[in-house]
């Protein structure tokens, strides 16, 4: 930033100078006495900010986009937070590459569900020497769906109560990472908790006048914990993992159940073969 202001001039201008001086009010004079002292201070105070460093902001690495978006809103300006995983990627069956392993190593705080959602994250943390970034385990201290021979349900995100005491606990963590941004952070986790809860009182009013409570899924049993919420029956074709597949008996017995029970909309996934 460069900031030029002329003190005076010693040219031909300087009589008509003088008569504007003679002719101004003594205040405007008086006012303008200590402009100099006024823009010196000015170019000094621009000067040492152009040449402070910016603050570094936190960085945020997630293995699934709804952690990403809950990291993005708490950190707020403070962070910058991105998925792990490329758009599309499975997250069951993903393999890292050599970049992605250097894109953790510079990352700053990890986020991921776990449950079993990221099978192959264990092996990825052992291929970065010398981590320093944090890690916070969603499914933690969380009561999971689940259980039978599928194993339990790691999609706890469609619970917005899990989600609303997860960003406070991304809050926390971001603030031991960058301690002066701690009450942004909580701010912003209130206010994040704030929305979910009133989406969990829409999703709650919605529901209630429904005739039915059945869910019928052509793909994997993804929705356990929505279903758990709002008092929903889910039948889905095969168990937790996208990566099954439907044997012939399930589809039939998915076709006699939406015979008998007169339903007439199916949920289905793009990767799901018609």
């Amino acid at each position: 930033m460069i900031l030029l202001f002329v003190m005076g001039c010693r040219d031909g201008h300087d009589a008509i100078k003088k008569l504007w001086i003679q002719a101004a009010p003594p205040g405007i004079i008086r006012w303008m006495r200590p402009l100099p002292r006024i823009l010196s201070a000015i170019v000094l105070v621009a000067a040492a900010l152009e040449g402070a460093p910016l603050m570094a902001k936190v960085r945020i690495m997630a293995t699934v986009f709804p952690l990403r978006e809950f990291a993005a809103a708490v950190a707020g300006e403070r962070g910058e937070a991105e998925l792990l995983l490329p758009p599309g990627a499975g997250v069951h069956t993903w393999q890292p590459k050599p970049g992605d392993i250097g894109r953790l190593a510079r990352c700053d705080l990890l986020l991921y569900i776990g449950a079993g959602l990221e099978p192959w994250l264990p092996g990825l943390l052992k291929a970065v020497p010398g981590a320093r970034f944090g890690t916070l385990e969603a499914a933690a201290g969380i009561a999971l769906v689940g259980g039978d021979e599928h194993g339990v349900d790691p999609h706890i995100w469609l619970d917005f109560e899990i989600d609303a005491r997860l960003v406070k606990r991304i809050a926390e963590e971001l603030a031991l990472i960058d301690p002066p941004g701690a009450p942004e952070f909580r701010s912003n986790a209130e206010k994040t908790a704030a929305r979910l809860r009133a989406l969990d009182l829409e999703f709650r009013d919605g529901l209630a006048g429904c005739r039915g409570k059945d869910l019928l899924l052509a793909g994997h049993g993804a929705f356990g914990y929505l279903a758990r919420k709002y008092g929903l029956v889910q039948t889905a074709l095969y168990g937790l993992s996208p990566d099954s597949q439907p044997r012939p008996k399930d589809l039939m017995r998915a076709v006699d159940f939406c015979r008998q029970k007169g339903i007439r909309t199916v949920f289905f996934e793009n990767s799901v073969p018609p």
